[in-house]
């Protein structure tokens, strides 16, 4: 790749983490001699943590993940096509019930009129209802235009954040339930600490409050089904649950970090996965300055002696954290490379006196081998999550596919419209031209 910094996102080892994921849920199985299937939701939300929601949820539907999971309506408008249900993880306004009751109009042609035909919404969006006033809306709106929505429903068992209180739960569920265009389709609840349970060294986690939530939740459910009522599918466990709390997996989980190849904390790693994305930047230039000279903005970092400073293309501007002026470290030429100064929009500068033979235009490792999106983290005070769905669109994700690049996606370039296989497009900077990518990952003009 020639350019300024861009990401690798490697599907094969996507792949790789979705066969361990049903490794594992196989042997699930095996244990407690179930022959029920229980079905994955991928989170895909936030782009798939950064990653490219589409290129991913393509990889995913192709190796046989049953839903996808996001956060809003123009994050599923964007995932129609995909030919996955749906499902809209976070509560949506009243105002925005009228696009639920209109189909994606990515939808093709043929899954339009299969919808339209049956007299349902299609089966690709399903909303989560959180409040009635919602719920009213949207079956009053679903009514009018004739059609039958899917909806999930969440419960807050202690996460404190959306769903209807616990305590609450059956009367709502069975309000909503009287709403003859609405279809409860699922029943959800989000752990609030499965990633750090107790005894865990940073402190904190309490093994036992996800026990309890994970009671209250089976208590609610057992209560329905005495009510007669059965919900298709339930699901509770994020990627720590499925690592920790195997009870949890009801009839569906629910993996986010784990499909991209990272633990949702340091002790949880019963299952073998691998990062599949890699950052890279490149130095742009070359100083040699003597002691006391300030370095970048607000003089932070002033050096103690003569010192050779690299100064490389990336910087907040590209979701390399502001937070790691100072701090960071990166790999150049298989050694590790401390950041001085403050971390700019744009820039970023590092000491390389150590590092023999560095040159205008040297590859930088910022997330890869050498140096893990984990300790990234750790160096930023944050999350793994965060420092991912950080990295910004104008940053262009490689994708490789059967140990080969397959395309490009950046704010002015996207070879993956047409599907993997075929690598031209038209570049948005120019009318008449297109780019390819080359074995090596470079573009081609």
């Amino acid at each position: 790749m020639d350019g300024r910094t861009w990401a690798v996102v490697d599907l094969d080892k996507l792949k790789s983490n979705v066969k361990a994921l049903k490794e594992r849920l196989s042997s699930y199985q095996t244990i407690n001699k179930s022959n029920s299937k229980v079905r994955i939701l991928a989170a895909v939300k936030a782009a798939a943590y950064g990653h490219g929601a589409r290129e991913i949820s393509k990889t995913l539907k192709e190796e046989g993940i049953d839903m996808l999971g996001v956060a809003s309506i123009d994050e599923a408008c964007e995932l129609a096509e995909i030919g996955l249900p749906i499902v809209i993880l976070s509560p949506i306004l009243v105002s925005d019930v009228p696009k639920l009751t209109r189909l994606p109009k990515q939808s093709s042609p043929l899954r339009r009129s299969e919808s339209e035909a049956s007299g349902q919404v299609s089966n690709d969006f399903i909303p989560t209802v959180t409040y009635y006033p919602f719920a009213i809306e949207l079956n009053k709106r679903a009514k009018e235009a004739g059609k039958i929505i899917k909806i999930n429903i969440e419960v807050d068992t202690g996460m404190g954040r959306t769903g209807t209180p616990y305590t609450e739960a059956i009367d709502f569920i069975l309000k909503v339930l009287e709403l003859k265009n609405l279809k409860l389709d699922g029943l959800f609840t989000h752990f609030a600490e499965t990633e750090r349970p107790a005894r865990h060294p940073a402190g904190g986690g309490d093994k036992n409050f996800t026990l309890n939530q994970l009671e209250k939740f089976n208590a609610l459910i057992q209560e329905l089904q005495n009510k007669g009522i059965q919900v298709p599918l339930v699901h509770t466990a994020n990627s720590a649950a499925i690592l920790g709390f195997p009870d949890s997996y009801f009839n569906m989980i629910r993996p986010g970090l784990l499909l991209y190849g990272l633990y949702p904390s340091v002790h949880t790693s019963s299952i073998e996965v691998k990062p599949i994305l890699n950052l890279y930047t490149r130095v742009c230039q070359l100083k040699l300055v003597p002691p006391g000279t300030p370095i970048s903005y607000g003089r932070t970092y002033i050096t103690n002696e003569s010192s050779k400073i690299a100064t490389l293309s990336v910087g907040y501007g590209d979701g390399y954290p502001r937070s790691l002026s100072n701090k960071g470290i990166v790999v150049i030429k298989s050694k590790r490379a401390k950041v001085v100064g403050a971390v700019c929009m744009d820039l970023t500068m590092v000491d390389v006196t150590h590092i023999p033979d560095v040159k205008i235009g040297d590859k930088v490792t910022l997330i890869g081998n050498g140096i893990s999106c984990d300790e990234v983290a750790k160096l930023a005070g944050t999350i793994s999550y965060e420092i991912l769905t950080n990295i910004c669109p104008r940053v262009p994700r490689i994708y490789i596919n059967n140990g080969k690049p397959c395309g490009v996606k950046s704010l002015l370039i996207d070879t993956t419209k047409n599907e993997f296989p075929h690598h031209t497009v038209r570049d948005a900077r120019c009318s008449k031209s297109t780019s390819r990518v080359d074995k090596n990952g470079r573009q081609e003009v």
